[in-house]
């Protein structure tokens, strides 16, 4: 496997583990359209559905994994979660975009940053 792929695919992994352990649900993962993906959709638990961008890196090389959120991505994930939000059979009244930033540490561990409603 690709490494970047791997080390984005454990970071996902360890986003949705990071979110359930605080007590949110995974509602889905890796949400796919022509226009894009949605790498999380979970509902907080006050409710609120909570789409989420999880950007992962090896080290600080290339800067802090949520520097990799520019302006247009963070356009295109509200464009997705609308999509997300319309697909459903249910009304969903709440939505908001949240992106988490893990980073993985030579010795292993991880640490996970996450900055709720970023806007475009």
């Amino acid at each position: 496997m690709d490494p970047r792929r791997e080390t984005g695919e454990r970071g996902e992994d360890l986003a949705a583990n990071y979110l359930t352990r605080r007590g949110w649900e995974v509602l889905e993962r890796n949400w796919r359209t022509a226009a894009g993906e949605l790498d999380l959709v979970c509902r907080d638990p006050d409710g609120v559905v909570v789409a989420c961008e999880v950007k992962a890196r090896r080290g600080r090389g290339w800067g802090s994994p949520l520097e990799a959120i520019t302006h247009d991505k963070a356009v295109r994930l509200r464009r997705l979660a609308a999509a997300w939000a319309r697909s459903q059979a249910v009304p969903v009244p709440s939505l908001r975009v949240d992106a988490l930033g893990v980073l993985w540490h030579p010795d292993g561990t991880a640490s996970v940053q996450h900055v709720r409603g970023i806007e475009p």
